[in-house]
C-alpha cells in the first residue's frame, strides 16, 4: 500500500512506523549467494503454487514515498540481518509447503530434490557462522502540524524509539 493510504488514519502530529527489510539481491559473491538462490526458488515455488509473492522495498524508496505523501520523516534506523542455516531452512520450508499445489507431481518431486540440496548448501555456507545479508529497518514519520511556541511543553518527555529498540535486542 502507498504511504498516502495511511495518512487518513493520522491526526496532525501522529506518527507512523514502517518496518521493512532491504530486498535480497539476485546474486552475491561468496557463500552469501546460497540465500539469493533460496530466495529465487522460494518465489518460484510460490508462483508455481498459484500464489503471489510479497515484495520488499528499499528504505530509500519508503522514505521518498513518505515524503511525497506529505509526511515528515523523523528518523531511520537499520540493523544487519544475520542468516543462520536455521533461518534459511525456514524459507526452504515455505517452498516445501507449496509443493502439494504444483501443477504436476514430477515438478514437485524435482523441486523437492532441489530444496534438499539448497538446505545442505545453507548448512555448509554457515559452518563458520551466520551470513550477513541486507538489513532490517524502521522509518518513523509524522503528519506535520503547526504549534505556537507557547504550546510546546519543554518538560514533556520525548521517547527515543531507536534506543528503546536497541534495548529490546
Amino acid at each position: 500500500r502507498s504511504p498516502a493510504n495511511f495518512m487518513q488514519h493520522l491526526k496532525p502530529g501522529g506518527r507512523i512506523y514502517v518496518v521493512g527489510l532491504t530486498p535480497i539481491p539476485d546474486l552475491l559473491d561468496g557463500p552469501e549467494n546460497v540465500f539469493c538462490k533460496i530466495t529465487r526458488v522460494r518465489d518460484a515455488c510460490i508462483k508455481l503454487a498459484g500464489d503471489r509473492c510479497y515484495r520488499e522495498y528499499p528504505m530509500n524508496w519508503i522514505v521518498r514515498h513518505l515524503k511525497r505523501s506529505g509526511l515528515q520523516v523523523i528518523d531511520t534506523f537499520s540493523l544487519p540481518i544475520r542468516y543462520t542455516a536455521e533461518l534459511m531452512t525456514v524459507q526452504i520450508n515455505v517452498c516445501r509447503r507449496k509443493l502439494g499445489n504444483f501443477p504436476t507431481k514430477g515438478l514437485s518431486d524435482e523441486m523437492s530434490a532441489l530444496l534438499n540440496k539448497l538446505e545442505e548448501e545453507a548448512r555448509i555456507a554457515t559452518e563458520d557462522g551466520p551470513l550477513l545479508i541486507g538489513t532490517d529497518y524502521v522509518v518513523s514519520a509524522e503528519l506535520p502540524f503547526e504549534l505556537d511556541d507557547d504550546e510546546l511543553d519543554d518538560d514533556e518527555e520525548q521517547i527515543d524509539y531507536k534506543t528503546a529498540l536497541l534495548e529490546e535486542l
